[in-house]
């Protein structure tokens, strides 16, 4: 049993309205769909994160990696994972575009051998088996507090227990009096009861990070996602010094690599891998070893990504022994609605992990087809 083929199509599609973050204004979606193919037919897919320029992404995966695939057996998933980082490794590419198309091979391969073997890709993880995985919403962007706080009302009333809140406005914007505002009158209109998370999509600098971790502390704030760049470790280090309100991050990190010291340094208290980008579904297992070890909560991360992406979230969610929530997003997103029968929909806080052979939904190729910019 060998690959015989590895390709990748670039994906993008304009929802009805986009949002509005911390990190600017979002109006596309994209993704960078992966196929491995064995010789005996079956095909896996996989997602690489492609925020921007997702056609370097794509020949990232056909031209570095597809010659390390092609010959090998695709059930080798680990010695696979090692092999095609180990080819740009020595020259200190680790992150960015190569881990991405990493990311996408890897989840690719565990698809395919969950269809070989005709099995759920998080019955091969062998971990801790959940049928169902607890999520929270995702996310109310910003806007005006009275409208941000009838989103969440409107989320509460879906049966979530669990929400995410974005903050990080521009000075202009009204700044963290605003964003205070905003958390103020979602707590007020949601009760005590609900579980709130905050996003900055590192907007602040460290000394704003620590004020509004200050403010935010009697509102009971059960974490503080990303209140500065990922690479101001100092700027962590600082923020946990001088807050209590826990501190959390993984979307922008690229796996074990950059998440290592992190977690060492005991920088967060909740890891967020994305699996379009953190070298897939073993990057993700490699960081839920490592903050399973260090006692830190485990929370994967879905954001702007596509359906393959998501879908795999959901089984390494089933599968990792330190799980918090899983991100399940409520917003409109197009590049997520591409299987037959459509993406799987949470009831009462929780979601169902589809049992089908490898990733255990099946795409939906007319779609596939409509958003495709390059293959």
């Amino acid at each position: 049993m060998t690959i015989r083929r590895v390709s990748a199509r670039f994906l993008e599609a304009t929802p009805e309205a986009g949002v509005v973050f911390g990190a600017g204004d979002f109006n596309t979606y994209s993704m960078v769909v992966v196929e491995v193919e064995d010789d005996s037919g079956h095909v896996g897919y996989g997602e690489a994160l492609a925020r921007r320029g997702g056609a370097m992404t794509a020949t990232a995966v056909e031209s570095l990696l597809g010659p390390v695939l092609v010959g090998q057996d695709p059930r080798n998933i680990e010695g696979l994972w090692v092999r095609m980082v180990g080819r740009l490794r020595t020259w200190g590419h680790v992150s960015g575009v190569v881990m991405e198309a990493v990311s996408g091979a890897d989840t690719a391969l565990w698809d395919l051998v969950g269809k070989i073997e005709g099995r759920p890709v998080w019955q091969l993880l062998a971990g801790a088996g959940r049928p169902q995985v607890p999520v929270y919403a995702s996310s109310v962007y910003i806007s005006d507090p009275d409208t941000m706080a009838g989103e969440a009302i409107e989320q509460q009333q879906r049966g979530f227990d669990r929400l995410k809140v974005k903050i990080g406005r521009k000075p202009h914007e009204g700044g963290q009096n605003t964003d205070l505002a905003a958390l103020r009158a979602i707590r007020d209109a949601v009760g005590e009861d609900m579980v709130l998370v905050v996003d900055a999509n590192g907007a602040y600098d460290a000394a704003d990070a620590i004020r509004m971790g200050r403010a935010m502390e009697p509102l009971d704030i059960r974490w503080f996602e990303e209140p500065v760049f990922m690479d101001d470790l100092g700027g962590y280090e600082q923020i946990r010094r001088m807050t209590s309100t826990p501190l959390a991050r993984g979307e922008t990190d690229f796996g074990i690599f950059t998440m290592r010291d992190v977690i060492e340094r005991r920088l967060i208290d909740v890891a967020q891998p994305d699996l379009g980008r953190c070298g897939g579904i073993t990057g993700a297992r490699h960081i839920w070893t490592l903050a399973f070890a260090h006692n830190i909560a485990f929370a994967p991360h879905t954001g702007f990504s596509g359906g393959l992406s998501q879908l795999a979230a959901i089984h390494v969610a089933a599968a990792a022994p330190s799980l918090l929530a899983l991100e399940y997003m409520f917003i409109d997103n197009p590049c997520r609605e591409i299987f037959t029968g459509g993406y799987p929909q949470a009831e009462k806080g929780l979601l169902r992990v589809p049992d089908g052979p490898g990733l255990g939904l099946e795409l939906d190729m007319d779609k596939i087809e409509r958003y495709t910019v390059r293959h």
